[in-house]
C-alpha cells in the first residue's frame, strides 16, 4: 500500500506541476502502457473523438472542429518480444464535407524486455507524421513518447512524458513542448 500512495503522489505531482492545457487534441487521445504487442501479430483499432463544441469557423485554412466526429485507425505490428511498429490514418467527417483523409503517421516502439525483471514496465515510442494544412497548420510532427507503467494488485498506474516538436509549419520556431498524460485505474 505504501508503494500505492507514493505512486499516486507522485503522479500528482507530475501533472499538476505541468503547464496548463489550451487545447485539446482531436484525434487519438490515448495514455499508452508500456506492453507491446506480441511477436508476429497485429492488433487494430479505432479510435473515435466527436467535437461537441469546437472552432465553428476556418482560421488561417485550417477547417472549423465543431461538430466533427474523428476516427482514426491504428494498426500495430509486433515484431519481437520487445519492439512494435504502429501506423495511424487519420480521417475527420463533418456535414457537407463528407469522410476527410486528414493524415497519417508511424510510430516504432521498443521496451524494456521481461527478462531484464525491472520493478516497473518501461518503453519509449516515436511517432512522425503528417496530417494536411486544412486540418492542422503544423503539417509535419515528430513525438518521443518515454512510457513507465505499474500494476499494483487491483491498482495501474502509467505516466507518458511525451516531448512534440514541429517540422514543418508556423510553430516551427517553438522548439520541443512537453505534453504529459497520466492513467490511474
Amino acid at each position: 500500500m505504501k508503494y500505492l500512495l507514493l505512486t499516486v503522489a507522485a503522479a500528482g505531482m507530475f501533472v499538476l506541476s505541468s503547464q496548463t492545457a489550451h487545447a485539446q487534441g482531436n484525434y487519438e487521445i490515448q495514455v499508452y502502457g508500456a506492453d507491446t504487442v506480441p511477436p508476429h501479430s497485429t492488433m487494430v483499432e479505432l479510435h473515435s473523438n466527436y467535437t461537441a463544441d469546437g472552432q465553428k469557423r476556418f482560421i488561417d485554412g485550417v477547417d472549423p472542429t465543431n461538430h466533427a466526429e474523428h476516427e482514426t485507425v491504428e494498426i500495430t505490428q509486433g515484431i519481437n518480444g520487445w519492439s512494435e511498429v504502429g501506423f495511424y490514418i487519420f480521417t475527420s467527417e463533418q456535414s457537407g464535407t463528407g469522410v476527410q483523409w486528414v493524415g497519417d503517421h508511424i510510430r516504432p516502439r521498443v521496451r524494456v524486455p521481461d527478462s531484464w525483471r525491472w520493478p516497473v514496465g518501461v518503453s519509449v515510442s516515436t511517432e512522425v507524421g503528417y496530417q494536411r494544412a486544412l486540418f492542422s497548420p503544423d503539417t509535419w510532427t515528430w513525438e518521443i513518447r518515454p512510457i513507465v507503467d505499474k500494476t499494483l494488485g487491483r491498482w495501474y498506474f502509467a505516466v507518458n512524458p511525451a516531448l512534440e516538436r514541429t517540422w514543418h509549419g508556423p510553430d516551427v520556431n517553438l522548439g520541443i513542448g512537453f505534453s504529459p498524460a497520466a492513467k490511474l485505474s
